[in-house]
């Protein structure tokens, strides 16, 4: 079985990709038998793999619910709900990418969709609310999509990321979005600035995207230069649920 996941290296995680996301595999199929191989990158960078073996179709289910799989081929998609990656906002509303070719289709979750999930209707500057979601380039979300034409599709954020969402708000911790770094670096970065104490779990979003739930009470914007003086490479930016009421809408 080959596939394109919705995995891709960044600048900064280039040269320990594969060795990482080889032992993510193993650790997934665990005792099943099946071979799990990278075999290259699409044009658009997402990672190429071969799934071979007798429980191949089992592993193959698993790896799609864990690493998602790009959608390549737009007269391979219906409508329904996809796994995206964020390019970012355009005149339109915002950029996503379902793991395509480069320039093979887009899609676009369109402004007036982004108010009436993310604002209750209200009209604020789009760049406000997509930094009050933490909605940056390179975060994966779920999107939901009517069947395409035209290479060009209008979507939405689908129910299942808009419970997320609510999920995050209504538990009200802060969290702090770290990107270009694997979840091991993260816990050590968490270890050497001796903030254990201040963390409730470290969250994989991607392979090379990580989300830190901070403590009941904790200031996440207050941990961040803290993290940063270890991650000094990396871009660490906050998710604040009590910004997010204040500023976008109650949950």
């Amino acid at each position: 079985m080959k596939l394109t996941i919705l995995q891709r290296p960044t600048p900064l995680t280039a040269q320990n990709f594969q060795a990482t996301l080889e032992n993510e595999f193993e650790e997934l199929k665990g005792e099943l038998t099946a071979s799990i191989t990278l075999a290259g990158f699409s044009p658009g960078g997402w990672a190429k793999i071969n799934i071979t073996g007798e429980d191949s179709e089992i592993v193959t289910e698993l790896v799609a619910n864990k690493f998602a799989i790009a959608q390549t081929k737009l007269d391979e998609l219906d409508s329904g709900n996809y796994q995206a990656e964020i390019i970012g906002p355009t005149g339109k509303g915002l950029k996503v990418d379902l793991g395509s070719d480069p320039g093979s289709f887009e899609c676009v979750i369109p402004t007036s969709n982004l108010y009436a999930q993310l604002t209750d209707g209200k009209r604020l500057p789009v760049r406000q609310v997509l930094e009050c979601y933490c909605l940056y380039p390179g975060v994966r979300i779920s999107v939901r999509v009517p069947r395409p034409a035209d290479h060009e599709i209008d979507g939405w954020l689908s129910d299942s990321f808009i419970d997320v969402l609510a999920d995050w708000v209504t538990m009200g911790l802060d969290r702090i979005l770290v990107f270009e770094c694997f979840k091991s670096g993260v816990d050590s970065a968490i270890s050497k600035a001796h903030l254990s104490r201040d963390v409730i779990a470290v969250d994989s979003r991607t392979l090379t995207l990580q989300s830190i739930a901070c403590k009941l009470g904790t200031d996440g914007v207050g941990l961040i230069p803290k993290l940063g003086r270890v991650l000094r490479r990396q871009v660490l930016k906050p998710f604040q649920p009590k910004k997010i009421v204040e500023q976008c809408r109650p949950w």
